[in-house]
């Protein structure tokens, strides 16, 4: 008997790990269509705008999602439901979660877009800001400007 209930138990566990392994690699998949999305709208503006730069269509597309992303939400907040300061914690709706892949898609198109356009800006804010940091430390501790 124990050995029959146990196996049930086991062949339960088993089911639930497979479903949630099928649910992953379906959001997966929706989060790499969304991504697909986004670098073909990308692609698109950069062919339609050719006397633009390339990090101007980004921008486009970061207007672009930023629209349909308040879009989305203000119909999922207002019209669809549930109503997030009645139900806070309620289940996600197919909706959400559809619009939560479109956003994570974004996302990492966008953390692309920083690492294509924005990286050695960056490197140069750093480097210029660690720069400034060093002669501060110098200048406070050398003698001269350190008041006794």
């Amino acid at each position: 008997m124990t050995q029959c209930c146990f196996l049930r138990v086991h062949s339960l566990f088993f089911w639930f790990w497979s479903f949630h392994r099928r649910m992953a690699l379906a959001l997966c998949l929706q989060v790499l269509c969304s991504l697909c999305g986004w670098l073909s709208l990308y692609i698109s503006f950069c062919h339609l705008n050719k006397h633009r730069s390339c990090e101007w269509s980004c921008r486009l597309v970061t207007f672009t999602h930023g629209v349909l992303s308040i879009g989305l939400s203000a119909y999922i907040g207002f019209i669809d439901g549930p109503w997030p300061f009645t139900h806070p914690g309620s289940p996600n709706t197919p909706l959400q979660v559809h619009v939560l892949c479109l956003t994570l898609g974004y996302f990492i198109f966008d953390l692309g877009c920083i690492w294509r356009f924005a990286w050695r800006k960056s490197i140069k804010k750093y480097h210029a800001w660690r720069s400034r940091r060093s002669e501060e430390r110098q200048l406070k501790y050398n003698g001269h400007l350190k008041i006794h």
